[in-house]
């Protein structure tokens, strides 16, 4: 029986290889795709091209319904996000209360969340739908009170306001909208607030 040991030794190291070497590391899509992502969005903003940035949104929210196994997790997050955040560079406020409003309802924990928020509002506007933005910026001042979106957020809620004839309301909004935005340097958009203020009267 003793000739028959090295045999068996053999065969155990065999097992012991096969069994515990190193796992092949899946590879993540997003780290493919990103890097092309930049060049197409890099082209679209240099040649001013909307219809390629649109085009390029909606291949990132493609990447995030398509890859729900995507090794990186932050992956699916970025391209959702990049969707969001370049169909507000693409003025397409359809898209972004589309891209953005999902990103907030699936990352409402993350610090782009806030963006998000605030390109919704936004977009809303754009839309003139009033009653839609009074309730976004409610629920985000509530939801975010700590925010460095709070002044857009008062912002966006004073247009709103004044133009569902709530002038007081509007008025105290816009106010503590500038009162933020200063602390911000946004100065044009503190321009736009005393210009707003002026017609409301103070």
């Amino acid at each position: 029986m003793r000739r028959f040991l090295p045999l068996f030794v053999f065969v155990g190291t065999l097992l012991l290889v096969s069994c515990g070497g190193k796992k092949e590391v899946k590879k993540d899509p997003w780290d493919e795709y990103a890097p092309k992502v930049q060049e197409m969005f890099d082209e679209a903003v240099s040649k001013n091209d909307t219809a390629a940035l649109k085009a390029l949104t909606d291949s990132l929210y493609a990447f995030f319904k398509t890859h729900p196994d995507s090794v990186s997790k932050e992956g699916r997050k970025k391209a959702l996000y990049f969707a969001c955040n370049w169909s507000f560079a693409a003025l397409d406020w359809d898209r972004v209360i589309k891209y953005c409003g999902e990103f907030v309802s699936r990352y409402p924990s993350s610090i782009k969340a806030e963006d998000a928020y605030r390109f919704i509002g936004f977009a809303l506007l754009q839309q003139k739908r009033w009653d839609d933005v009074i309730k976004l910026m409610e629920s985000f001042i509530k939801e975010y009170p700590e925010s460095s979106n709070l002044g857009y957020a008062y912002k966006y809620l004073g247009l709103a306001l004044s133009h569902k004839g709530r002038y007081a309301e509007a008025k105290k909004a816009l106010k503590k909208a500038k009162t933020m935005l200063e602390v911000l340097g946004a100065y044009d958009e503190i321009q736009a607030i005393d210009d707003m203020l002026k017609k409301l009267g103070g």
